[in-house]
């Protein structure tokens, strides 16, 4: 990717002096020719003209952010990303398209996250603007709302076609061409975006209050669920749902997209093993993957897990290879969910330091709020009513995993204090079964995750007939 003309300084020694030259460069022929040299002189005159401010002044200069922007567009050139979209929105007689558009907000949330309102004054500095040669008053942020309403989306009036998921199927069949997608090893995961949109507009059905993963549960958020290749991290599949919609809840209309997706591919589903956290465990979803016939690995919550492996000493589990230390782990078929599957049982010492540190720091954040609220109520005058205590607390619990657990706390019939103290009963503890840690804290906690410690993963397939790709998902 180039300028149509390029400028550089270059200097050339005649006898004992170097002389410089201002020289344009340009492709003839599909080679790099000087087209213009103009000469400067020495370097003493040079320095001669800046110290006499009688250099010659530009008359404007313009500065272009090449890197990032355009490797992006050489990307989704050479991914077949453009063409799947030109297809989709050809272009009109002037103008951008709805496909400019779409990955133009891409490109820009990318490289300089941030409202619509910016992205004009963003392209007017990138090497877009040249490549794409339209007027940066062309991508104002209105200009956005109307192209992006032109796309025909699940739900809209008229029961038109999902034009975002006939992209998406368009654009894994050109990967397939390109041999970008890998040998049926699907990761499954949700997630959430919390936005600004405010609680009085009942136009946007899909922005609602839900369990924000970023704490922001004071505002309305979509949930995002989404298929990634497993070995490339290719998306391929996606689906945009309401923001209060639990992700156990979700899974059915995922499940759905992704038979399609590999029906419509001519991917055998009994070849292909869907990777998923302990999220989307559920009965009704464990009966929804066995109908839809795909091979798939799932964490299992602690409290669905078999009795026998919760009750499992981790000192009786082997140790894994040298190249995952302090990793144990043991396999044995159970009865889950009514029917028998292969449990992997899997506990690390890393990662059970790395959640003690996490619950002690948490720990201490609420003690010492406890001892404040104790002060203040202490003190002549304390306005606080009981409600308005016990509010403050279990807000104060509810803050962090365990604490409930582990604090326990009374509050006399007349609130002048607060009294608190460290219980340690066997509960939960991230993703270890810990008979001891450190010589006061006695727990067997555990909180599975898609990479556990000493957490339940769950096949639908035997142990032995996973492939090693399929196996260092669970590492």
């Amino acid at each position: 990717m180039y300028y149509p003309i390029m400028a550089a300084l270059i200097s050339k020694k005649k006898g004992n002096k170097l002389y410089y030259y201002l020289v344009e460069s340009a492709r003839v022929e599909g080679k790099p020719r000087i087209v213009q040299q103009t000469y400067l002189g020495t370097a003493d005159r040079l320095a001669d003209l800046l110290k006499q401010r009688t250099a010659p002044i530009p008359l404007a200069a313009t500065t272009r952010e090449f890197g990032l922007p355009g490797a992006l567009w050489l990307a989704a050139q050479r991914s077949g990303v453009w063409d799947v979209l030109k297809s989709m929105w050809p272009e009109p007689r002037s103008g951008p398209s709805i496909a400019h558009y779409l990955l133009l907000a891409v490109i820009h949330r990318i490289c300089q996250p941030g409202p619509k309102t910016e992205v004009a004054d963003w392209y007017r500095s990138t090497i877009l603007q040249p490549l794409w040669s339209f007027s940066p008053e062309r991508f104002r942020s209105q200009d956005f709302w109307d192209a992006f309403d032109q796309i025909h989306v699940e739900g809209d009036a008229g029961g038109r076609a999902d034009e975002l998921e006939e992209a998406q199927q368009r654009l894994l069949a050109v990967w397939k061409d390109k041999q970008l997608v890998g040998r049926r090893l699907l990761a499954y995961d949700t997630t959430n975006f919390y936005t600004w949109t405010a609680s009085t507009n009942q136009r946007n059905s899909l922005a609602q209050r839900g369990h924000n993963k970023q704490g922001r549960h004071n505002l309305r958020q979509v949930g995002l669920s989404y298929v990634l290749d497993g070995e490339s991290g290719i998306s391929l599949c996606h689906h945009v749902y309401a923001g209060n919609v639990a992700d156990v809840e979700e899974l059915p209309q995922a499940l759905d997209r992704i038979v399609r997706m590999l029906d419509r591919n001519q991917i055998e589903r009994s070849t292909v093993t869907l990777v998923f956290d302990k999220g989307t465990a559920a009965l009704d979803n464990t009966l929804l993957l066995k109908e839809a016939g795909l091979g798939w690995i799932s964490a299992l919550p602690w409290n669905q897990a078999p009795i026998e492996l919760r009750q499992r000493d981790i000192e009786t589990l082997p140790l894994c290879s040298s190249d995952q230390p302090g990793v144990h782990a043991a396999a044995d078929r159970a009865i889950v969910h009514g029917d028998e599957y292969l449990c992997v049982l899997k506990y690390s010492s890393a990662f059970a330091s790395e959640q003690l540190h996490s619950v002690t720091t948490s720990l201490a954040k609420v003690l010492q709020s406890l001892r404040r609220l104790s002060m203040d109520l202490a003190k002549p005058g304390s306005r606080l009513k009981e409600t308005q205590i016990r509010n403050k607390i279990q807000r104060w619990l509810s803050s962090s995993q365990f604490l409930e657990d582990l604090i326990s706390w009374k509050l006399p019939v007349k609130p002048t204090s607060t009294s608190a103290m460290i219980s340690m009963p066997v509960g939960i503890f991230g993703n270890h079964i810990m008979r001891s840690i450190q010589k006061t804290m006695k727990t067997t906690f555990m909180k599975t995750t898609l990479m556990p410690a000493l957490a339940v993963a769950l096949f639908s397939a035997g142990w032995p007939e996973l492939t090693r790709s399929k196996r260092h998902l669970l590492r």
